[in-house]
């Protein structure tokens, strides 16, 4: 979604240029505290992506989210650099809708219309954004578009948070799309990759092949997830993960005219991670293995091996680009 300077700091923020990429990802509330996690990443043409920095910054004595990131953008040296929000989880919706046969000028406002009852707040309230669908099989006739209504209150309140701090600021991304980046730089995304980052409430799934995204869920868990719970990974139920996980790869396989997928990233790594993958290695035939993100970048070794979700996503979206951008 394009913005003009006029968001709520729980989503993440990335940045970009047009040989250098350097990102700033979400601000979160956790245990009561507020948190900023940031990525910097510089990226080149015909070169790897090079990581610089990815961490996830704290707020010191009381101070405000937006003090924080300006204490950390001068501290990095970010004050030039083109920046691109990403949306908390809280404050959208992702749905697919039915594309209406409308001039391209009048095609927002169509899907507006269509959302008015499928959306959980408002019509009136939403910012509302469209990004392509693969298209699908003979079987289906209505060509589909991905739809996203971001709260309008949410999104006013993140942009009045880094306007004034960040120069360049004029894009608010989604989490989908930013795990659809790092997706499509894993090795196996060439033959189809299923992804799944485990967050605290749910995991969020993407399918991709060759860099397209094919779909993107949220499976909910029954109980909360820490990766840094020595018991975090029991918290879920491996069957009912692995039953959803097939259902996605079902759908997928069935509404389009492509090849099944066999592979399963999960994120983060970590032993915890490597524990969930064993379990719902019992519960698959899926080829499951962690991600590593030596394959994606280079620079990893400063992240170690469990990479907090939300700088993954800070990374996700400083790996962004704008053809891949909604």
């Amino acid at each position: 979604m394009r913005v003009t300077p006029t968001g709520y700091t729980r989503g993440c923020f990335a940045v970009a240029s047009q040989q250098i990429a350097e990102t700033w990802a979400a601000c979160r509330h956790h245990d009561q505290r507020s948190q900023c996690p940031i990525a910097v990443v510089h990226r080149r043409a015909g070169q790897r992506p090079v990581i610089e920095h990815c961490a996830v910054h704290e707020c010191e004595n009381n101070e405000s989210v937006e003090q924080t990131l300006r204490r950390c953008i001068a501290k990095l040296g970010l004050a030039k650099a083109s920046v691109v929000a990403v949306a908390s989880a809280d404050d959208y919706q992702l749905v697919q809708v039915e594309s209406p046969e409308v001039q391209p000028a009048e095609l927002r406002a169509a899907i507006r219309w269509r959302l008015r009852d499928v959306i959980n707040f408002h019509i009136d309230d939403a910012v509302v954004d469209v990004f392509e669908i693969p298209d699908q099989s003979r079987r289906s006739q209505a060509k589909m578009l991905f739809a996203v209504a971001a709260r309008s209150a949410a999104v006013q309140r993140l942009v009045s948070a880094l306007a004034p701090i960040a120069r360049d600021f004029d894009v608010i991304d989604i989490p989908e799309l930013c795990l659809r980046n790092v997706s499509a730089l894993i090795p196996q995304d060439q033959k189809g990759v299923a992804t799944l980052l485990l967050c605290e409430r749910f995991a969020q799934l993407v399918l991709t092949r060759q860099g397209v995204l094919y779909l993107a869920r949220r499976i909910e868990y029954s109980r909360g997830y820490d990766a840094g719970d020595e018991q975090g990974e029991q918290h879920i139920d491996a069957a009912s993960l692995a039953l959803e996980l097939q259902r996605s790869l079902d759908y997928f396989e069935s509404n389009y005219d492509q090849t099944p997928i066999g592979e399963l990233i999960l994120a983060p790594g970590g032993a915890r991670g490597a524990q969930l993958a064993a379990r719902l290695q019992n519960e698959t035939s899926l080829r499951i293995s962690m991600l590593d993100l030596s394959d994606v970048v280079d620079g990893s070794e400063v992240l170690g091996k469990e990479i907090h979700p939300d700088c993954l996503l800070a990374l996700g979206a400083a790996l962004r680009v704008e053809s891949a951008a909604l």
